[in-house]
């Protein structure tokens, strides 16, 4: 029984990826409060633009999806997420996030990207660092982003590039991994007690 738990546990974790290799480095923008900023979505990789979604990486906490678009100039938050400080510039070639009056709880990682089965190709990146928080980042000349109010070639920079990204496949591997429990607890654990109720029988 216990094999068979531990089978389709590795099963599961392996049919669900996360491709970043096309997210060279993330783009670090040094922000302050109350600043409006706009982080650009590159849809030239993408293929189908239905599929784009928006994630969110806090400070601490794992990726989450805050956004989806839907036919071509239509978007939706996704459920829990509510705040109109947030919203999209959407056409055929843009799904960019747009951020007003800047809070300190808004710092963090920003990925777009294109949903394909389960799998989540990344293709832009950015990081929103606040310039009176300390943290060492990661350089690059990445997706492009917007501020108002600040000089625009304000940045800062440490770590290496290759540091950042093990961080990022770190990051999105707990992510997934929380999934394939998820998944595993609502759709495969049912079948695992039919075929352990037939064995016994």
């Amino acid at each position: 029984m216990i094999s068979l738990f531990v089978a389709l546990y590795s099963l599961l974790c392996l049919c669900t990826a996360v491709k970043t290799s096309d997210i060279k480095e993330l783009h670090v923008r040094t922000v302050k409060s109350g600043e409006d900023v706009t982080i650009a979505c590159d849809l030239s990789l993408i293929r189908d633009k239905s599929k784009v979604v928006w994630y969110r990486q806090s400070f601490g906490k794992v990726p989450q999806i805050f956004a989806k678009r839907y036919g071509t100039n239509n978007y939706t938050f996704t459920d829990g997420f509510n705040d109109n400080r947030f919203n999209f510039t959407v056409n055929e070639h843009q799904f960019d996030l747009n951020i007003k009056n800047l809070r300190e709880d808004d710092g963090g990682e920003y990925f777009c990207g294109e949903m394909e089965g389960t799998t989540i190709k990344f293709t832009s990146g950015a990081r929103l660092q606040f310039e009176d928080k300390e943290m060492k980042l990661c350089p690059s000349p990445g997706p492009e982003i917007k501020t108002t109010g600040s000089d625009p070639h304000q940045g800062s920079d440490s770590t290496t590039p290759e540091r950042c990204d093990g961080q990022i496949h770190l990051f999105f591997l707990l992510s997934v991994l929380r999934v394939g429990v998820l998944a595993f607890m609502m759709m495969i654990f049912p079948i695992v007690l039919i075929i352990f109720k037939l064995r016994s029988k």
